[in-house]
């Protein structure tokens, strides 16, 4: 006689509770972790496409992880990840503007990185100097670089180098240089009395680029906007007024009228126009010259220097930052040592790789005169890594703005400008 064997109504309810929390403890353990990523909109197909397959690949290589993608133009995305990140909705990963960094690193938004690179082993030295230094703010990492750009080169028109008896293949080097084949070059084509050509198209516009330009003459000249402890501004120092003096007389003794409101914009579609034979801004306009003037003959050489200091560029640029609150940091540190790495970091910038051999791939591809950009880039130096740095760019504005009026002597602007800023730190 079989036993029978009695399966009671709370065993079986058991059983199922039991495999369904099995169920579900594996479904998590299988659960993608995904990581939101913010960043720049980019209107280029090729490299969009990039992007995706870069994604793609990286989502193989850690199929634990899903990376989800938004992106916003220029002129709202500071808002929009302030907004976020107050919030505490910002994405898991997202790149800030340099200038930002700081600020996002003293509002606790986002979290230092030494830890993680101390642990994995990357090195400092894989970027440029600049581009690094522009991630550091109280003595921690709060970035990785991710792209870059500089200003500025030099670019010049070969065409009206010959027309006036300047050596096409000698640019100007030193500031006097820069002046005298300037004022050369300025002159009436047409005969009708007034200038119609210039050396230059300096701008001076209440823009950020005016502020790089202006900037990397002070550089180039020893001085600095801030004193290397943040503590006071140097701006009334003997190489800014320097440095400064110069910039005024590249306005006025060889650049068309106009430079109060020009943007670096508007400089190069004169260029492109062949109304200025000397323009200075970054690689990034190189296919707009092109596009623009596809039969002139320009080339690009390092920005000028006075003849005591450097040719010292400003940077710009872009650093991938970690999100304090996101819930999986760890995987996004992978993201980001995956996409700032040699292979991928030079498939999927807008601008320069942060990476210096990805940037020397980079370059050798897509630019002219590659080796004069990455010079350039070696030699600059980031604005002051500050959290109130957009108060300090706007002060330097108004300076600027002064200082093309005439409304004061450049010391008395530069000193007013300097107690400005100096309330601020």
């Amino acid at each position: 006689m079989r036993a029978r064997i009695t399966i009671r109504p709370v065993n079986v309810l058991l059983m199922l509770g039991l495999i369904l929390s099995f169920c579900s403890n594996f479904a998590l353990s299988q659960e993608k972790k995904v990581l939101n990523y913010w960043g720049m909109v980019q209107a280029e197909l090729r490299l969009r496409e990039a992007q995706e397959d870069a994604v793609a690949d990286f989502e193989k290589m850690h199929p634990d992880i899903k990376i989800k993608g938004t992106v916003f133009p220029y002129p709202v995305y500071r808002d929009k990840l302030l907004v976020a990140a107050t919030a505490g909705a910002a994405p898991e990963i997202f790149v800030v503007d340099q200038i930002w960094n700081p600020e996002f690193a003293a509002a606790g938004f986002v979290i230092p990185l030494d830890d993680y690179i101390a642990r994995s082993g990357l090195s400092s030295d894989t970027f440029f100097k600049g581009a690094w230094d522009s991630c550091v703010h109280k003595g921690k990492v709060w970035g990785i670089p991710f792209d870059v750009g500089v200003w500025s080169q030099l670019f010049y028109n070969r065409d009206m180098f010959r027309e006036v008896g300047l050596d096409p293949n000698r640019p100007p080097v030193y500031w006097d240089e820069y002046l005298d084949y300037g004022k050369k070059l300025t002159r009436d084509v047409d005969g009708d009395g007034t200038s119609d050509q210039w050396g230059s198209g300096m701008y001076g516009g209440r823009h950020e680029g005016t502020i790089c330009q202006t900037d990397a003459f002070i550089f180039s000249n020893g001085g600095s906007i801030l004193s290397e402890d943040f503590s006071r501004c140097v701006l009334g120092d003997k190489a800014s007024v320097e440095a400064m003096e110069f910039y005024k007389k590249v306005v006025d003794e060889m650049s068309p009228p106009g430079a109060t409101a020009r943007t670096p914009d508007d400089a190069v579609k004169l260029f492109s126009a062949g109304k200025i034979a000397m323009h200075l801004q970054g690689s990034w306009v190189q296919s707009t010259i092109t596009a623009r003037a596809p039969e002139m003959d320009w080339a690009v050489s390092l920005l000028p220097k006075p003849r005591r200091g450097e040719s010292v560029g400003t940077y710009g640029g872009w650093n991938l930052v970690i999100y304090q609150k996101s819930k999986y940091k760890d995987a996004a540190w992978e993201f980001i040592k995956y996409w700032s790495s040699k292979g991928i970091n030079e498939k999927v910038i807008a601008l320069v790789p942060a990476n210096k051999e990805s940037a020397d791939i980079f370059l050798a591809l897509k630019k002219r005169f590659p080796k004069v950009i990455f010079e350039q880039l070696r030699m600059a130096h980031p604005r002051p890594i500050f959290p109130g740095y957009p108060q300090i760019s706007e002060v330097q504005r108004d300076a600027i703005q002064y200082l093309l009026l005439g409304t004061k002597p450049i010391q008395q602007i530069l000193d007013d400008a300097a107690a400005e800023i100096n309330e601020l730190l």
